[in-house]
């Protein structure tokens, strides 16, 4: 497998981590000092502190959960693809979204899950367990992946129809990637989109190429990687 990432901006953006991490820590520790000695200026301050540093701090984790971990989501997905033959291609953070697996017969989107605990679909994406004290902090919800998949399908879609015809773009399918191993995957017979463990997620791409009848014309793929080739933004 091909790999093409855009280091540039993974390093741009570790960067940006680290700095809003000390800086939402130092705002934090503002508007804890200046609880000591209260005034009600100091008190209207100090609240403002302590809502902007809670803000920079979740921006800060944001960033650091992606760019700054290591190894990193993309890094662990490619790690698992590394062993599909040259046909295909990863791309991270070279397209509209943060991961594209471009094959010969389908366009992938990996979509990381990281959540705790166990998964399961009931008319919606649900979560069991997990932290409670990730969750207070936002850090360890499900949210509304099928969503954030769709939207990446949808900005993808919309790109590659700026090259191609509707009738040359290929089929792009979402798939949620559970990267925790302690995870258990629950009931998603009913699921709008496949999940899988990251260690199946190379056998499962494997298989539903491997049953797919049609191929995407050479052609296309290449005109896929020539409107993905731009210099690193």
């Amino acid at each position: 497998m091909n790999k093409i990432i855009n280091e540039k901006l993974i390093e741009r953006n570790k960067k940006i981590g680290k700095i809003s991490s000390f800086a939402g820590i130092a705002i934090l520790a503002v508007g804890l000092i200046l609880n000591f000695n209260p005034t009600p200026t100091k008190m209207i301050i100090s609240l403002g502190a302590l809502v902007l540093g809670f803000i920079i701090s979740q921006i800060s984790t944001y960033y650091v959960t992606r760019f700054s971990r290591n190894p990193r989501f993309d890094e662990v997905i490619a790690d698992n693809l590394s062993k599909l033959n040259n046909d295909y291609t990863l791309y991270v953070y070279k397209s509209p979204v943060p991961i594209l697996l471009v094959g010969p017969v389908h366009f992938w989107l990996p979509v990381p899950i990281t959540v705790g605990g166990e998964i399961y679909y009931d008319n919606k994406w649900k979560q069991r367990g997990g932290s409670t004290f990730l969750k207070l902090l936002g850090q360890e919800n499900i949210g509304q992946p099928v969503r954030e998949a769709k939207d990446y399908q949808e900005q993808i879609e919309k790109f590659l129809q700026e090259t191609l015809s509707r009738e040359e773009t290929p089929p792009v399918l979402p798939i949620f990637v559970v990267l925790n191993p302690k995870v258990t995957i629950g009931d998603v017979e009913n699921a709008p989109l496949p999940i899988v463990h990251i260690d199946a997620l190379r056998r499962k791409i494997r298989k539903f190429d491997r049953d797919s009848e049609e191929q995407i014309p050479p052609d296309v793929i290449q005109k896929v990687k020539d409107r993905l080739r731009p210099e690193e933004k």
